[in-house]
């Protein structure tokens, strides 16, 4: 629906999961919700930062009977994406055979904790501006089984 191919949109930044979170309101599918024929754990959820660049690794192990993929996600959190809770920052298909395990790594850098302001009309760093930024990865936006805080400083602490 629309009037001469334009269409209305009101609801702003909270589509999908993003409205989810929000509100605090579960799906039905969470975003990067899929079904398998074999179980996976994540474990040893780790956070590093070189300066402005953060490592987050967590290991997937296929705990099933037989060969799947899982693909964990990454998702980053800050004030300033409010009334945003977290974004998707990442992702990657594994496939392992049932007892197997491997470390995935995501990269994250300033793009992935910045925002932007509209009354300035420019893109800010929620680093720059000291705030907090939590990382969490999971199987889907609902199931978020690593959380934890980055420890990276902003390009005027260097």
């Amino acid at each position: 629906p629309g009037v001469d191919l334009l269409s209305e949109f009101s609801e702003g930044t909270l589509v999908g999961y993003r409205w989810n979170d929000a509100k605090n309101v579960p799906a039905a599918f969470p975003f990067g919700f899929g079904l398998s024929y074999t179980t996976f754990s994540f474990s040893n959820f780790k956070s590093t930062c070189d300066g402005q660049v953060a490592t987050v690794s967590v290991t997937v192990e296929n705990t099933g009977s037989r060969e799947g993929a899982a693909v964990p996600q990454i998702y980053v959190g800050f004030k300033s994406l409010l009334p945003v809770v977290r974004q998707l920052r990442g992702f990657e298909k594994v496939t392992l055979s049932a007892g197997d395990s491997t470390v995935v790594t995501f990269d994250l850098g300033p793009e992935d904790w910045s925002y932007y302001d509209e009354e300035v009309g420019a893109w800010k760093s929620a680093l720059d501006q000291g705030e907090e930024i939590e990382v969490s990865v999971g199987s889907s936006s609902a199931d978020l089984q690593g959380t934890a805080s980055l420890g990276c400083h902003a390009l005027s602490e260097k």
